[in-house]
């Protein structure tokens, strides 16, 4: 076969246009580029397609100087240089926080993603657009599947997620070598980071894993085809369990749920699972529980012997028709959380549940709010008034509005001082999500 058939196929205008579509949906995107060839043929694309593109939103390209080699500051001057040849603007984000002794690679992608959201929050850029492609799928999805992921792991990365700010990601079907194609004709350079060869990580390993499994055939668009089959599949059971949701919970402004075990226990297995993995990072420490500690949860309620669990800050109650789902106060920091700021009404955000908005506020106040079960007086005042509607290790997990470190009231429990000032006002609502 003539060499000038095995090339790879490069990215012409009509299929760009297609890629990049959904970006006309916004009216400030920002494009992560790191100068890596992905990320700049991902920009000499938008580049392209902005020009041809009446509705095209306005574009600002981001790189974030990790100050992990003595390279990076004068590769993101490069990467600013070659934004605004392209016509587009481009600004870089430092990374000035310390280094962990650890994990530096994971804490370096979340610091890069907190930096990239901060701006975007700052300066109105609705998304921010990245340039995976099939073969950074191939290789996130082999590193789930050594994990021993189900359905969601294995669908690999979602073409757009919301978290910790919308993320689009338009070149998951295209493989690297094509978007080398799109620079090589373009005559447009990229810069080679050293640490894509170092088996230190897990990424790297699997990459070049990949390329000894190509010629069985499990090439990185064939992985990437499977993913995207797999993310209908998770999009189907994310439905049911919406469905499951809304036939068999309910959620209680006192910030704990109830699951009508009939109607969750009729349901099938996966569906329980994803319920509660929900749930519990709703009522917990709002993070991903391991889907073996799901899984032996969903066992223990099958089971129907014992009466609590408690996975990542999420309890668990049975009762004898439903299950009780809360905070774990335990896990709800000790010390009092001052509430500080300018002005009458002060608005916070209590252990991530409670959004906690305090008017009638005077200067010389020292407000405060911390869990019921660490506030003695705040137990006293209770006594002979329980709300048995709700329960007692939720009501431990409820705040306590503190003035001067004395009671000021527990709103949950329409309890109120003995010395309450009345100048104050309070209002708590849960934030579900």
């Amino acid at each position: 076969m003539p060499d000038a058939l095995k090339a790879p196929m490069t990215i012409g205008a009509a299929e760009a246009g297609q890629l990049l579509a959904p970006l006309s949906a916004y009216d400030h995107v920002a494009l992560a580029v790191s100068g890596g060839s992905d990320s700049v043929a991902l920009m000499v694309l938008v580049a392209g397609w902005v020009k041809l593109c009446p509705g095209a939103p306005k574009v600002t390209v981001l790189t974030v100087d990790h100050g992990l080699r003595a390279d990076a500051a004068g590769e993101a001057v490069t990467a600013g240089r070659w934004a605004r040849a392209l016509g587009l603007d481009h600004q870089t984000l430092q990374w000035q926080a310390a280094r962990p002794a650890s994990g530096l690679q994971a804490a370096a992608r979340t610091a890069r993603y907190e930096l990239m959201s901060d701006w975007c929050l700052a300066n109105r850029a609705q998304v921010i657009v990245t340039g995976h492609t099939a073969d950074d799928q191939a290789e996130t999805v082999l590193m789930r599947l050594a994990r021993g992921s189900g359905v969601d792991g294995l669908a690999g990365m979602m073409a757009e997620t919301v978290s910790p700010w919308p993320v689009v990601r338009p070149l998951l079907g295209i493989t690297r070598a094509r978007l080398r194609a799109v620079l090589a004709a373009a005559g447009h350079g990229w810069i080679d980071d050293p640490s894509n060869d170092d088996d230190e990580f897990e990424r790297i390993r699997m990459r070049k894993a990949l390329a000894g499994l190509e010629p069985l055939g499990l090439t990185a668009g064939a992985i990437a085809l499977s993913a995207r089959r797999l993310a209908r599949a998770r999009e189907a059971l994310d439905l049911g369990a919406r469905a499951l949701m809304d036939d068999a919970f309910v959620c209680h402004q006192t910030g704990f749920g109830e699951i009508d075990l009939a109607a969750f226990m009729g349901a099938p297995e996966e569906l329980r699972v994803r319920v509660l993995q929900r749930l519990v990072w709703q009522f917990g420490d709002h993070g991903l529980a391991r889907m073996a500690a799901l899984e032996r949860v969903c066992d223990w309620i099958a089971d129907g012997r014992g009466r609590a669990r408690t996975v990542s800050g999420c309890r668990i109650v049975r009762r004898r028709h439903q299950l009780i789902l809360g905070r774990e106060a335990g896990r709800i920091g000790r010390a009092p959380v001052a509430l500080e700021g300018p002005g009458e009404g002060l608005e916070t955000v209590w252990d991530r549940r409670f959004r906690v908005i305090v008017r009638g506020v005077k200067a010389g106040d020292e407000l405060s709010l911390a869990p019921f079960c660490t506030i003695s007086a705040a137990k006293k005042l209770n006594l002979g008034h329980e709300k048995r509607q709700i329960p007692a290790f939720v009501r431990d997990g409820l705040p306590v509005l503190l003035d001067r470190g004395e009671v000021h009231s527990v709103p949950h429990l329409g309890i109120c001082g003995v010395n309450m000032n009345t100048r104050l006002s309070v209002d708590v609502r849960f934030m579900t999500h």
